[in-house]
């Protein structure tokens, strides 16, 4: 770890010096009423004259090598400049600032697009070979009608919990357009989950009975996942959010055809069209893009723990079809009430 004061000799109230972005190299922990600065096996009591706890505990989580110093003293203190300026210096001082000066910073959109890119490459690898995506999109007629049923009912469970994965990125950036955007995205889903229970009515469940039903572990893992993601990764959510909206109107739409094909009722297929055709009219720019490019960008530890949890989401994606078949091929009970298990 190089000191920033010392190797560059840089003033703080130089103005060049304004566009550093500061990357803390500790942890923030709270304890006792005081922020903890922790590196190695070091502790450290963090204090600044004048700084509230609070405020002072979100200056030092915005250092992440994203933000530059002027950034940082516009947002929390812009007409003392010198109050940031103080604290990097004792950061510096103490050794819990990496050196930063020439941290490779991605923009945002950039990012989002290899995410894209990575997360689409993974599918098609690991879809190819999923027993479900291949039965659907073969010519055989041979294969139980639970396995059809099942699909919707784990697709409703995973979309009626749309509200606990959207909420929380609500709040996750100060931004009243993304905000806004975020809100529009969440607009679109709502209101899936009653297109596949208008479905799921026609062969005689109802509401009540999927509420006492229980998902399949790899649903319950999959929108777990969603709803980590959401809580504290918000930006790896929404750069999945469009792929999973593209992937699942290809999916949806090779079983439609597949339950065309066995004549499966109408009245069940009628409102899951209606769900296909929802996703086509969908705006032609994507929201997330959008919102990507409200936030200028990314460090470059960020986006590669983006990438690793890429891995990640594509294992349970696939394995919530790989149990859809898995289950429903070997089972004549719809219907896996917790109260019996």
């Amino acid at each position: 770890m190089k000191s920033i004061t010392a190797d560059r000799n840089i003033e703080l109230a130089n103005q060049e010096f304004t566009e550093m972005r500061p990357l803390l190299a500790c942890q923030v922990n709270l304890y006792q009423e005081q922020i903890i600065l922790s590196q190695n096996d070091r502790n450290f009591a963090f204090q600044v004259k004048g700084q509230s706890r609070e405020r002072l505990q979100k200056i030092l989580l915005m250092m992440d090598g994203s933000h530059s110093l002027q950034e940082l003293q516009e947002i929390f203190s812009p007409n003392k400049p010198e109050i940031i300026n103080e604290i990097v210096r004792n950061l510096d001082k103490q050794g819990f600032l990496d050196e930063v000066a020439e941290s490779r910073v991605n923009s945002c959109i950039d990012t989002l697009l290899e995410l894209e890119d990575l997360t689409n490459k993974l599918l098609d690898e690991s879809l190819n070979e999923n027993p479900f995506w291949k039965a659907i999109n073969s010519t055989s007629f041979d294969l139980p009608m639970n396995i059809l049923y099942g699909f919707a009912m784990e697709h409703y469970h995973l979309l009626s919990q749309n509200c606990y994965f959207y909420s929380p990125i609500l709040s996750f950036h100060s931004s009243t357009e993304i905000r806004q955007l975020i809100k529009e995205l969440y607009s679109q889903e709502y209101g899936q989950d009653e297109l596949l229970l208008a479905a799921l009515n026609t062969i005689g469940i109802n509401r009540e009975q999927l509420i006492e039903i229980m998902p399949l572990t790899e649903t319950m893992a999959m929108y777990n996942a969603l709803t980590y993601w959401a809580n504290f990764e918000p930006l790896f959510l929404l750069s999945k959010l469009e792929v999973l909206v593209e992937r699942e109107l290809k999916i949806i739409e090779s079983y439609i055809l597949f339950c065309e094909r066995v004549e499966l009722d109408s009245s069940f297929i009628q409102p899951i069209k209606q769900l296909t055709n929802r996703k086509l009219n969908r705006e032609s720019e994507s929201l997330t893009r959008r919102i990507y490019q409200e936030i200028p960008q990314i460090n470059g530890q960020m986006r590669q723990r983006l990438k690793g949890q890429t891995y990640l989401f594509v294992e349970l994606y696939n394995n919530f079809y790989k149990s859809i078949w898995n289950h429903y091929a070997n089972t004549s009970n719809l219907l896996q009430r917790v109260a019996t298990i």
